[in-house]
């Protein structure tokens, strides 16, 4: 780890496409920059364990950060993936208990680190950032509970279709032809985890999602080929965002997570 005294034009750009912290006043924003230090992880390296004292706040500035918990029988179950502009960790540097989760590096990663002692010399230095916790806090409240009203409500293939989506605007890259590759490798399994469905219907749906031409699968690795369709299969998932005056464009959770 080593301290940084200038965030690279690029890794600032990843920070203010988070429309939380591209809110926070200009002061506050530099102020936390100025603070970070890089940390770099490689594949499958821990960020943080379930049960440890919290030690950082943490901006992904490139890869990915998969959050999972551990099954009675040992097995990791994925529970969501942080991509670039995300920030995680805050909740036990509010609350002073320990790590809810573990957290990996599922790709190799790029993280903005703040310390325990400046989070709380920033807390004390602008009034404001607890106000902007709390508002994230909110935010994540509400996206939790719209994904537990679409599991309640909604079929499987929206609610496949809108994981799928929010997956690809943090890892997808894209083509002329409006074909998005997801940059993760998602087995179905994981995909079942992540819905709380079975690997079997998750299959299901793949296979006939591959068949009707919307995705392609190869080595646990998808291609969103009719992304439009998939869009429309997803918008009823959102509803209950926009209902509380969000703009979610099919996914965009970058907002709340």
């Amino acid at each position: 780890m080593k301290s940084i005294f200038q965030l690279s034009e690029q890794h600032r750009a990843v920070l203010m496409s988070n429309p939380w912290f591209a809110g926070l006043p200009e002061e506050l924003r530099e102020d936390i920059m100025a603070r970070g230090q890089l940390r770099t992880l490689m594949p499958d390296e821990c960020l943080c364990r379930r049960g440890e004292d919290p030690k950082g706040w943490y901006a992904v500035l490139e890869g990915a950060i998969r959050l999972s918990s551990v099954s009675c029988e040992g097995q990791e179950s994925v529970m969501h993936f942080y991509d670039p502009g995300s920030w995680l960790g805050d909740l036990a540097m509010i609350d002073g208990l320990p790590r809810a989760y573990d957290s990996y590096a599922h790709l190799p990663s790029v993280l903005l680190q703040i310390r325990l002692a400046d989070f709380v010399e920033l807390q004390q230095r602008h009034p404001v950032f607890r106000q902007q916790l709390l508002e994230l806090q909110c935010r994540r409240v509400r996206y939790l509970l719209s994904i537990y009203e679409a599991a309640s409500t909604q079929a499987l293939e929206k609610r496949l279709a809108s994981r799928l989506l929010i997956l690809a605007l943090g890892f997808g890259s894209n083509t002329s032809d409006g074909v998005v590759s997801i940059a993760l490798h998602l087995p179905q399994e994981t995909l079942a985890q992540l819905l709380g469905a079975s690997r079997q219907r998750i299959n299901q749906v793949l296979k006939q999602w591959e068949a009707d031409g919307m995705i392609e699968q190869k080595y646990g690795r998808i291609t969103l080929l009719d992304k439009p369709r998939l869009e429309r299969l997803a918008e009823e998932c959102e509803r209950p965002l926009r209902e509380f005056g969000y703009d979610v464009p099919f996914g965009s959770a970058r907002q709340f997570i």
